[in-house]
């Protein structure tokens, strides 16, 4: 478990959640990123797992309330007792260079810190994923109730940055309780996750001509658009 760096104050522990994010289903957003093997590099894999958790221990002192816990209800966000997060490592019985040839999303959730349809209390969770090469995969898991897309990337950012030693990208802002203030949600209570019996996954391979490609042709239209008024 990774504790922040330094505690929470005492009137941030409970962490109110906007009536958007009352009604959000109970899934996790999960992200994994792959970095391949430097040859050159002077970290190995535990000196990058030590980066990876100091970093992680910081980053959780702005992003204090993901180290706490959903209550049953999912009315109120309450960092309690400073529990912190899930950190796992894994090893990879296989080459990450095999493994992106053709990944399945049956094999990308071999990847994942916990099973996301079991596990609502923890807001997130972070495995590190170290293939034969010492390639490695990061994957992360946060609870959509109390991040969406993009403050998941935010999140990301941020701790890539202290990672390195750089300065913080955009430090967080809760205030989304003063925008969509929080319900009263009884009507709500049974919003669940989804049922995966029902949910059909594909997945789209872009090589780098194709996202070169891509970009030309939005350049030319954005180009345009521009044109035109």
């Amino acid at each position: 478990m990774i504790q922040p760096s330094s505690p929470t104050p005492h009137h941030l522990l409970s962490c109110q959640l906007s009536f958007l994010d009352q009604i959000a289903p109970q899934v996790y957003n999960p992200f994994v990123m792959f970095y391949k093997p430097e040859k050159d590099s002077e970290f190995g894999v535990f000196e990058i797992s030590n980066k990876l958790k100091k970093s992680m221990s910081h980053v959780l002192t702005l992003f204090y309330p993901l180290t706490g816990r959903l209550k049953e209800k999912n009315t109120t966000f309450v960092e309690s007792n400073n529990e912190g997060i899930p950190y796992l490592e894994a090893r990879v019985n296989c080459q990450l260079s095999h493994f992106l040839q053709n990944p399945s999303p049956n094999e990308l959730n071999k990847l994942i810190p916990f099973e996301s349809d079991k596990l609502f209390d923890v807001p997130i969770g972070v495995q590190l994923n170290i293939f034969k090469c010492v390639g490695i995969a990061i994957r992360s898991c946060i609870s959509h109730k109390v991040a969406d897309g993009l403050a998941s990337f935010m999140f990301l950012k941020n701790w890539a940055a202290i990672a390195r030693g750089d300065h913080m990208e955009v430090r967080p802002e809760f205030q989304a309780t003063t925008l969509f203030p929080p319900k009263s949600i009884s009507v709500f209570d049974r919003v669940g996750t989804t049922n995966k019996d029902t949910v059909m996954s594909k997945r789209f391979v872009l090589n780098a001509a194709m996202i070169k490609d891509l970009k030309g042709k939005y350049a030319i239209i954005n180009r345009k658009g521009s044109s035109n008024h």
